[in-house]
């Protein structure tokens, strides 16, 4: 449950028209620490530039996080992306709520994010694939130490099994 599909260094790593190739149509993507700095409003180029390269390759993208409205919505409305802030991942139900709103299957969408226990464990249970990145900078509170402490055996554990599975094809 904690393995993603992906495993990349930033979302910039990931090719959109290789996405799209693979039969990828929708993007879910977090924002603290992997489009941007954890409470960070500004959105580096090298990332917009990167959402703008993906919405060239056909991809539709929509913003999914657990903070609220009024923290996501100024970022969204900046990026013209729809959002569904409050997403409780993870729980599945913001993911579904996600994908019906890009109008795309399971199947089509690829959720993005940088956390094991949020972003990767959320999209799995909600039957979505995931692309997991590494947070942009370490966050300062206990619990995110905690968690982040935690996800490296996991990320090591999920590192091994991507590469086994690209061994055996």
């Amino acid at each position: 449950m904690f393995t993603p599909t992906l495993l990349v260094p930033r979302i910039t790593d990931l090719d959109p028209a290789a996405l799209y190739a693979q039969g990828y149509r929708g993007l879910l993507l977090d924002v603290d620490n992997t489009l941007t700095t954890h409470h960070n409003p500004v959105i580096p180029q090298e990332v917009r530039d990167w959402l703008d390269a993906a919405t060239a390759a056909g991809l539709t993208l929509c913003i999914l996080s657990n903070s609220k409205k009024f923290r996501i919505q100024p970022k969204a409305e900046g990026l013209g992306l729809p959002f569904v802030a409050l997403a409780c991942k993870p729980l599945p139900f913001g993911f579904w709520k996600a994908v019906r709103r890009l109008g795309f299957s399971r199947r089509e969408c690829l959720a993005i994010g940088d956390q094991s226990f949020t972003d990767v464990l959320g999209a799995r249970l909600a039957g979505i694939a995931v692309a997991q990145t590494e947070p942009i900078e370490p966050e300062s509170g206990w619990s995110f130490r905690l968690r982040r402490r935690l996800e490296v055996g996991i990320r090591r554990r999920a590192k091994f099994k991507l590469e086994k599975k690209e061994k055996s094809l």
